[in-house]
């Protein structure tokens, strides 16, 4: 059975990657430009189990994992320095990304791990 259905990809998300920050001629940080890898991406977030949840609560609290399309070989790869953006509305929500599970046996779905950023 496959992990997700084309019509369940109604979150959107958007990958970044963070620019570098450097020091300006006065010695004052200058933050660095952020590059868009990906505008927008149609994901599912998928939920956690009961059970891994009552295990230990405080670690999956603020780790999502959402699952896109695979992407080719020819698209940008989704590297775990990047960050993800969920867009929802009122505000939207920033997460750092800490894994990526690459389907290499069917190529159907990716599935991105990451962690909340900012959350107390």
């Amino acid at each position: 059975m496959a992990i997700a259905q084309t019509g369940d990809l109604n979150e959107r998300i958007r990958i970044i990657s963070k620019g570098k920050e450097s020091v300006d001629d006065y010695g004052d940080p200058t933050p660095g430009e952020d590059e868009i890898i990906y505008p927008k991406l149609f994901a599912m977030e998928r939920t956690k189990k009961a059970d891994e949840i009552a295990t230990n609560p405080d670690a999956f609290r603020d780790q999502v994992q959402f699952i896109i399309r695979h992407r080719r070989r020819t698209e940008s790869l989704i590297t775990s320095d990047m960050t993800l953006i969920h867009l929802v509305k009122p505000e939207n929500i920033e997460y750092q990304i800490t894994a990526v599970n690459y389907d290499t046996q069917y190529g159907q779905w990716d599935v991105i791990l990451c962690e909340r950023i900012g959350q107390k």
